[in-house]
Order: C-alpha cells, then sequence, then structure tokens
C-alpha cells in the first residue's frame, strides 16, 4: 500500500504540475503539497527506509519523513482555504511551513543522540519531545481536519454525479485524523525502554496512513476530473450562448483581449446582450410563448423569448414596460441550461413563435 500511495502522490503532483503551466496557477500549492506528501511516502517504502536506516545519520530518516508530510499538508491546506476565499499569501505559507518545521528540527538537534528506530520508542525520558510530537500532530490534524470539514461542507454544491471524489477525499481525511489521534495516544501509553510500539486496540497506524494517502490522492484527482468536466460543459454551454447573443447584439462584442482574460470578457458580453436585449422583451411575452410551444422546459422558453425580443430590436418596437429578467440572467445555472438549448432549439419552432406573437416569420437579427 506505501508504494500505491506513493505512485498515487507522485503522479498527482505531476498531472496538477501540468494543469498550472496555463491557467491554473491556484494549483500552485497543491502541487508543491502533493510532492512533499509524496517524498515523505517515499521515505516509507520498505526498500528506501532500510537504505536510509542503514546509511543516513541516526534518526535523519524520521526527521525527514515527519517534516515532509507536514509540509506538504500545511500547503494542501493553503490550496483548501485558496478554493473557498483568499488565497493564502506565499510568504505566510512558507513562514508557517519553516515555523513547524524548525520546530521539529530544533527539539530533534536538542534530544539526540538517536538510533536508527522510531521516534516513539525513544521519547522516554526526553520531556521536549512532547514539543516535537505536539508540532508534527498538531499541524497535520489542524490541515487534515480543515481538509475534511472544508470537502463535507462544499459537497452539497455539486450535483451528486460531481461528488464522489469530494467523498473519497473526505473519507481519506477522517482515516489520516485517526491514524493522527491513535498515533499521538499510542506514544502517551508507551512504556519507556519498550522494544515494540504500544497499538491501541491492536491497531497497525501504518496501515491506517497507508489507507488516507490512497483515498485522498484518488479523491483530490477524482474531484479535480470533476471540476475539469464541468468546465469544459460550462464553456460549451455558454459558448453558444455568446455566439447568439452577439450575433444578436454586435455592439455587445469587445476588443480581443489575451486567452487569461478570454473568459471574463466573454461573460460581460453575455450580460451587456442580455441587459440590451430586455429593454425590447414585454412582460407578456412569457405567456404568449408558452401558449404556443406548450409545457416547455424554461430554458426553452428563455431562449424563444431572447428570439422575440432580438426580433423586435432589429424592428425596432420597444415595449413601453419591458420584461424584468434579472431572475435568472444572473444565475450561471440558468444561463448554462440557455446556451445548451440555444445548440439544440429547431428553427421551425423559433418560426412559429415568431409568426405566433409578431406575426412575423423574420429571423432575429
Amino acid at each position: 500500500m506505501t508504494l500505491l500511495a506513493f505512485a498515487l502522490f507522485a503522479g498527482a503532483a505531476l498531472w496538477t504540475a501540468l494543469r498550472h503551466r496555463s491557467q491554473h496557477r491556484g494549483d500552485y500549492a497543491l502541487t508543491w503539497g502533493l510532492a512533499l506528501v509524496a517524498a515523505a511516502s517515499a521515505l516509507r517504502i520498505s526498500q528506501v527506509e532500510s537504505f536510509l536506516l542503514e546509511h543516513a545519520p541516526p534518526g535523519a530518516h524520521e526527521l525527514a519523513k515527519h517534516a515532509l508530510l507536514v509540509a506538504g499538508c500545511l500547503c494542501i491546506a493553503a490550496w483548501v482555504q485558496g478554493t473557498q476565499g483568499p488565497r493564502p499569501r506565499p510568504t505566510y505559507l512558507a513562514s508557517g511551513i519553516v515555523g513547524v518545521v524548525g520546530v521539529l528540527v530544533l527539539v530533534f538537534a536538542l534530544n539526540g543522540p538517536w538510533e536508527r528506530q522510531d521516534f516513539d520508542l525513544q521519547t522516554g525520558g526526553k520531556p521536549w519531545m512532547a514539543l516535537y510530537w505536539a508540532a508534527y500532530y498538531g499541524a497535520f490534524l489542524w490541515a487534515t481536519a480543515t481538509f475534511g470539514v472544508s470537502t463535507v461542507r462544499n459537497r452539497q454544491d455539486r450535483p451528486r454525479s460531481d461528488r464522489w471524489g469530494m467523498d473519497l477525499a473526505a473519507a481519506g481525511a477522517f482515516v489520516g485524523v485517526l491514524w493522527a489521534l491513535l498515533s499521538a495516544v499510542n506514544i502517551v501509553l508507551q512504556e519507556p525502554g519498550a522494544i515494540e510500539q504500544y497499538r491501541l486496540l491492536g491497531i497497525r497506524t501504518r496501515y491506517l496512513i497507508a489507507a488516507s494517502s490512497i483515498l485522498l490522492t484518488l479523491g483530490i484527482m477524482g474531484h479535480l476530473l470533476s471540476a475539469a468536466r464541468t468546465r469544459r460543459r460550462r464553456r460549451a454551454d455558454l459558448s453558444a450562448l455568446h455566439a447568439h447573443l452577439v450575433d444578436a447584439v454586435a455592439e455587445s462584442r469587445l476588443s480581443s483581449v489575451r486567452p487569461e482574460v478570454a473568459e471574463y470578457h466573454r461573460t460581460i458580453e453575455i450580460m451587456d446582450a442580455l441587459a440590451t436585449l430586455a429593454r425590447y422583451s414585454a412582460p407578456q411575452d412569457a405567456a404568449q410563448v408558452r401558449s404556443l410551444v406548450g409545457d416547455a422546459p424554461e430554458p426553452v422558453l428563455r431562449a424563444l423569448q431572447i428570439d422575440l425580443a432580438a426580433t423586435r430590436r432589429g424592428m425596432d418596437e420597444r415595449p413601453e414596460v419591458p420584461a424584468d429578467w434579472s431572475a435568472w440572467a444572473e444565475d450561471d445555472h440558468a444561463l448554462r441550461h440557455l446556451g445548451r438549448e440555444f445548440r439544440e432549439q429547431t428553427s421551425e419552432k423559433r418560426a412559429v413563435v415568431l409568426a405566433g406573437v409578431l406575426g412575423t416569420e423574420q429571423e432575429p437579427r
């Protein structure tokens, strides 16, 4: 399981690194976090562990493993915060990592000499190791619990089909919390001079951290893949809506811009075009369209209302009292469904509505 966890973390780090080379620059903290945790997982592989225990200075293997894991978890926690609000400044994140790792290194240096075995078995008689474990497990618990709680809270905002990645990640986070709590209790209950690690309820914590690593990696990757799929669908839907609207309201088109801000400009063009067309929509259009097309979904009715407004604009016939589109014109979900309808709308249905309401079969301009 340890080898699998390393492969997953390393693959996830490489994939996110390739993603943020273009527009996903907010993933830098995630990439660094996954890479650092992958390095910590590599130190748990039996062959690597045996080599370092034999050739590295006593205790260096354990210190490196703990420092890498804590640094990676703090980076991932910073990424999570950035997805929900202001992204932590890199200097603040770096300062936090240096502070926690610095505590680990300082306590390690002051409590030598060390033997070539786990720190759990060498804590007895070294009271300053309490600070070491508090910094290590405290930072890990804070970062992992924050990640898990945040994932559970935000899963409700996504369609059911897109939640599986977040569910796996949350499960991995809470397994990690369980690992940290059990490990901390084991250290407290460890008998001084014991040659075997204490195991509360007989649970091997090594398997817990491996399971947590696998669930977290699969969950994060699944979430990113689902989010990428949602972005592609949204882009396609809004592109269809955008093409229809700027064709009807040519003056809403802005000058060409750099690719990284093109999507932002497209949103502005959509909102400008809708604001213009809304002034040519009559309040009774919705009822008239429904009477002509029957029990149709709301996106169909709205698409036909837009075509009516565009035709009126071409005829320069503005109603005295315009309709109010604000309830759905600022709703991203409604606009996506509207764009999807423009991709599938038939010209026959449009012609029927125009003839029935305006007495013309003129196509909207």
